[in-house]
């Protein structure tokens, strides 16, 4: 999700290992939906935005870690933003804590949530993408 310089991040809560992490909205596909339903139903879920799917940045055919098969990053546009509050739903054990705007240009900035291993290579993955982006790429289902 970008909204000018800036994107969404979801600051969440893990009830078990009691620890705060940051992650990008989205999650799973569901069995009937294409790609794009998929992350425009997870983000609504999440975010209670509506949005338009502008880009397919990151289409990584390597089975996943956890449990998605792969993992694509969309770029995303907010297009009811005044709507935008963090979503009620979790797996009870994760809570969405807060829906942060993160400026992908300014570095410096990032919390150490942002600099951790596990999340670090999306955001220079995110803001490499961003400063080159010039044609989506071709997304598989």
């Amino acid at each position: 999700m970008i909204k000018e310089n800036s994107i969404l991040v979801l600051r969440q809560f893990n009830s078990r290992t009691k620890e705060e992490y940051w992650m990008l909205p989205g999650g799973g596909k569901e069995e009937h939906e294409t790609s794009e339903e998929g992350v425009i139903r997870e983000l609504k879920e999440e975010t209670n935005l509506d949005i338009k799917v502008l880009d397919l940045i990151e289409d990584d055919f390597e089975p996943g870690v956890d449990c998605y098969k792969t993992y694509k990053t969309f770029i995303c546009e907010p297009l009811n933003l005044e709507e935008m509050q963090a979503g009620k739903e979790n797996s009870g054990v994760t809570f969405i804590l807060d829906l942060v705007w993160v400026d992908i240009h300014n570095e410096k900035d990032w919390n150490n949530y942002l600099l951790k291993d596990q999340f670090y290579p999306s955001m220079k993955m995110i803001q490499t993408a961003l400063i080159n982006r010039n044609k989506p790429l071709e997304i598989h289902d």
